[in-house]
């Protein structure tokens, strides 16, 4: 029962947490001009509109019952159209920027909630940790993390490195976490320490 309610704890604080960080990523690019999520119907909080069965539930749960040493997922991309982006370069880092920067806003609060005792210090825990490891992930420069984006999108669209990610990056990422699952684990927790570090400066 006790790992049930662990589990479930877990789940339900990624969901909120990748349907939010995608929900940033369509505000930030509805701010930039761009009306794509919004007539899809993407502009919304409801995890019915962003859940991945693959990345938001099969996953978490298969990195659960693993005992990997974190959680990740994701929901369904929202869709931009980086061209109606205005201006175009900023608009495309900025919206990239938005998912990794609505999971440290989200744990921020998670931690200030944590702080003053107003929810269980368990879930607040929780849901410090994964937003911090999600911001952490996503912020790694390689397509089609949003690190990734956040970099390309000063290279021009039709650039080979651009063009290579776009193809073959969630292959290298995933090749990378089973063939050097240490090596990336050390980098994306130094990456969350030091967001870590940044939000007990705030709290």
């Amino acid at each position: 029962m006790a790992e049930f309610m662990e589990l479930s704890v877990k789940i339900l604080c990624l969901v909120v947490s990748i349907v939010l960080h995608e929900l940033g990523h369509g505000l930030m690019a509805y701010a930039f001009g761009d009306r794509t999520a919004q007539y899809e119907g993407r502009l919304s909080a409801n995890p019915i509109n962003h859940i991945d069965p693959m990345g938001s539930i099969f996953l978490p749960l298969l990195l659960f019952i693993t005992h990997a040493p974190f959680l990740i997922g994701w929901a369904k991309p929202v869709p931009v159209n980086f061209t109606s982006l205005r201006p175009q370069r900023l608009g495309v880092f900025l919206v990239a920027f938005a998912g990794p920067i609505m999971n440290i806003f989200l744990a921020f609060v998670a931690g200030i909630l944590w702080k003053i005792g107003i929810f269980s210090t368990e879930i607040m825990n929780t849901a410090v940790q994964i937003n911090v490891i999600l911001a952490a992930f996503n912020l790694l420069p390689i397509l089609p993390l949003d690190g990734g984006r956040m970099i390309t999108c000063f290279l021009p669209q039709n650039h080979s490195l651009f063009r290579f990610f776009e193809r073959f990056g969630l292959l290298i990422i995933i090749g990378s976490l089973i063939m050097f699952g240490p090596l990336v684990h050390k980098i994306i927790f130094s990456i969350a320490n030091i967001i870590l570090d940044f939000l007990n400066m705030l709290i």
